[in-house]
């Protein structure tokens, strides 16, 4: 890498821990594990500033000497910085979301009460100074937030009911653990949660006379298809992939369903696998045998060379989250945390829902799709890619990641492991399709709602009908949509990249083709956008991105 490339990225790394502390306590730098950060219009404004400088110079330091590494950072960073003053400036986040603050605050407590990276006696210090901070980290939402749309209110409500959780349950378990700060620690969390009801109060009032668009409009979901994702097609386009891969996987369902239930429509089957679910009692339990089955399955096989340090927990859903999370996530390692544990998020079923309603929660874990669901988080989905790409040698790829690629791989995984024998069974085969189906599903609604053509209930509808999810599931899945734009379309657009890569690796390589070589290389390059890994295996001219 140039040295003027290298410290650029060096900046880039001290301005995201000190403009963010949260995302610092993420990345494994626990310098700032007291702080919130500062979210003021003149702070918001400042960390914008910053980011355009930084932008400016990284302009001025191509070099004709640098190789094809040195132009995949550029690129890699420059869509970075590209993607945050976009975010600020024409999405303005800041000003739309309210849960921007809220997921902060939350974000930066809970991490430090589930990632072990200290004695919880420190962890518990750096906790009650967060804390006492979140107060004016939620005031901050009176002072940015204008136009906010109903949905974004009512998650943002949402969330803040989950921080009141949080400080009600979750702090009481750390304050025991360090008797000597136990008082101060209750005290702030009593202050947080008050907070926190002010604010879910505040925007659920807010929701009830919000009349601003959802959407961002074709313009801008096209600008981030562009510029951030590096891909070649816009809004339009991929509209229409999303209809022709809705319609292959339908199909594929239609003739499997088929072959399980001769007399029966494919929802019907699908209707019936539902209701073959685990207790609610033991859904974590059968998400962690079928994680590990998968792993092990992965090592027999030899399809990708896991790290030797990786390690993978399998725990509850954090309370503010469960509203737009309900199935399962995965929150990775920091790429410098010593210590490289993935979390694998289940969210419990909702006992304050009537009896009905958690039998319905339910149905969205059918047994035949939660193998799927498992390799998709953790191997050699998600969990085994992300840590791999903490290790790259790459500084500036270990900081960043492209949602098409990381969803994508994971998605490929899923297809990838069907083929390879880990889904024998034609009803987990079912799951596996229906669970592409539900990915090609989201391209429609993303696109649709982003485009002001569809609105959330009518989203709702399209994914209960399409792919016959549950309501109460189908409600939080096309909430979170809503939040991020282009991400729930990430999951097709990756894997059909992924797919036509590997075809193309494999042509090349002819009968000298290995799986496991090919997946340890793809891995190595870290979690970059398609275009940029088309250049680094020599599948596209660097000049592409000089």
């Amino acid at each position: 890498m140039s040295e003027a490339l290298d410290r650029l990225v060096d900046r880039y790394l001290t301005l995201m821990v000190e403009d963010y502390p949260e995302l610092a306590t993420f990345l494994g730098i626990h310098e700032h594990d007291a702080e919130l950060g500062e979210f003021t219009p003149d702070a918001m404004e400042g960390k914008h500033r910053r980011q355009q400088e930084l932008l400016n110079e990284l302009d001025g330091v191509a070099s004709a000497n640098d190789g094809i590494d040195e132009a995949i950072d550029r690129a890699v960073l420059g869509a970075a910085l590209k993607r945050g003053i976009f975010e600020y400036e024409v999405l303005r986040t800041h000003e739309r979301m309210p849960s921007t603050y809220i997921g902060a605050a939350l974000e930066g407590c809970n991490s430090l009460v589930i990632k072990e990276f200290a004695p919880i006696q420190e962890r518990a210090a750096s906790l009650l100074g967060r804390m006492r901070n979140v107060p004016g980290v939620l005031s901050a939402i009176d002072q940015n937030c204008c136009d906010v749309p109903e949905v974004f209110a009512t998650v943002g409500s949402q969330m803040a009911r989950g921080g009141v959780a949080f400080m009600k349950s979750v702090v009481p378990a750390v304050a025991e653990s360090v008797p000597e700060m136990k008082a101060e620690l209750l005290a702030a969390a009593e202050a947080a949660a008050a907070a926190f009801d002010e604010t879910a109060l505040a925007l659920a009032a807010m929701a009830e006379k919000a009349t601003a668009p959802l959407s961002i409009g074709q313009q801008s979901y096209d600008w981030l298809l562009r510029e951030s994702h590096l891909l070649d097609f816009d809004g339009r386009e991929l509209l229409e992939m999303g209809r022709g891969m809705m319609a292959d996987t339908k199909q594929r369902i239609e003739d499997l369903a088929r072959e399980i239930e001769p007399e029966a429509s494919w929802h019907e089957v699908m209707e019936e696998l539902k209701a073959d679910h685990p207790s609610k009692e033991g859904l974590k339990e059968r998400y962690l045998s079928e994680m590990m089955r998968a792993r092990d399955f992965v090592v027999e096989k030899g399809l990708v060379t896991l790290p030797e340090d990786e390690e993978l927990e399998v725990i509850d859903t954090p309370v503010f989250i469960r509203a737009i999370i309900p199935y399962a996530a995965y929150m990775p390692p920091g790429p410098f945390e010593e210590r490289q544990q993935g979390l694998f998020y289940v969210t419990p079923v909702d006992e304050s829902l009537s009896l009905d309603e958690q039998e319905r929660q339910l149905r969205g874990h059918s047994v035949h799709t939660i193998p799927i669901v498992a390799l998709h988080e953790g191997y050699p989905g998600h969990h085994l890619q992300l840590v791999r790409a903490n290790g790259c040698e790459r500084k500036i790829r270990r900081l960043t990641w492209n949602t098409v690629f990381v969803e994508g791989w994971a998605l490929y995984c899923e297809e990838m492991m069907k083929d390879v024998g880990f889904c024998p069974d034609k009803r987990t085969r079912l799951g596996q399709l229906k669970e592409t189906l539900w990915r090609a599903a989201r391209i429609i609604v993303d696109t649709g709602m982003q485009a002001g053509k569809m609105s959330i209930d009518e989203g709702i509808e399209f994914m209960m009908a399409e792919v016959a999810l549950e309501r109460v599931n189908a409600t939080a899945e096309v909430k979170r949509y809503a939040s991020y734009p282009t991400q729930p379309s990430s999951y097709m657009i990756g894997k059909r990249a992924i797919t036509s890569i590997r075809e193309r690796y494999e042509s090349s390589a002819g009968s000298s083709f290995n799986l496991r070589e090919f997946h340890d290389t793809l891995l190595d390059l870290g979690s970059l956008q398609p275009k940029l890994v088309e250049i680094a295996l020599g599948m596209r001219s660097v000049n592409e991105i000089m």
